[in-house]
């Protein structure tokens, strides 16, 4: 499914399916809003406001008061898919709760599905708070960019000229798109996320979904891909007339 609907989807809806999944198993509503509170920061009681309230799940994580550190240790699969391996910020803390509700339907005690405070990520930015997998791993640390352009100033400078060709070949495909940043990656949005872009340590990554995916596959061939996500190398000179036309073939498609 495209990221994008996943995060459009009705919030009390996905949660009603979570408690049916656990509840199928004799897990209670409880314990379910244990694990959801214990991910999110987020009361019982707001939960339950949620259910009621034109809320996209997708905004529920984007507005979650506190995401806990401890969540990097989650580990395993969802649908096929690593969760630790999803490269959209935004899908993965979706996939975390995917994971957790698993492991309570499938009867793991509660203390070790809430990963215990004797457990540690392996690195906490002392900056800004946020755990990731890796020491010492890059990221955007303060106040989240506004432009695409604030974005790619902040990035190091070895991936910025590599960001500036593939937004402006974006650019130059979709010049009715609006620009801008979703869920800190740079966006192209025509009544929806036409296509997005970010920066890693070894490649940019590149979000059009996984149906253009599946219609570029044949010239992707020399390119890592998931669903919906292309690895764009540094090693490698960017493939900048195919970027331009997978963002054509989104704005058209959409």
């Amino acid at each position: 499914m495209n990221n994008d609907r996943v995060f459009q989807m009705d919030f009390g809806k996905v949660y009603g399916l979570l408690l049916d999944k656990a509840g199928r198993k004799g897990r209670t509503k409880a314990e379910v809003e244990e694990v959801i509170c214990w991910l999110t920061g987020y009361s019982p009681a707001q939960l339950e406001a949620f259910r009621s309230a034109d809320l996209r799940y997708g905004d529920f994580f984007r507005g979650a008061p506190r995401l806990n550190p401890n969540r990097t240790l989650i580990k395993g699969a969802v649908c096929g898919v690593r969760v630790e391996e999803v490269e959209d910020p935004l899908m993965r803390e979706i996939r975390y709760l995917d994971k957790l509700i698993d492991e309570l339907a499938k009867g793991k005690p509660m203390e070790k599905i809430l990963r215990g405070q004797e457990e540690t990520a392996m690195w906490v930015c002392p900056k800004c708070g946020r755990s990731f997998k890796n020491a010492e791993q890059s990221h955007y640390c303060g106040e989240p960019p506004a432009t695409i352009e604030e974005y790619i100033a902040a990035q190091p400078e070895a991936a910025r000229e590599y960001l500036r060709q593939v937004n402006a070949a974006i650019r130059a495909s979709v010049p009715e798109a609006r620009k801008k940043i979703s869920w800190s990656m740079p966006t192209y949005w025509k009544g929806r996320n036409l296509i997005q872009f970010a920066a890693f340590k070894r490649h940019i990554g590149l979000y059009p979904g996984p149906e253009a995916v599946e219609a570029f596959a044949g010239r992707l061939t020399e390119y890592k891909t998931s669903k919906g996500t292309i690895q764009l190398p540094y090693n490698k000179p960017l493939p900048l007339e195919l970027i331009a036309e997978m963002a054509k073939w989104c704005e058209e498609n959409s």
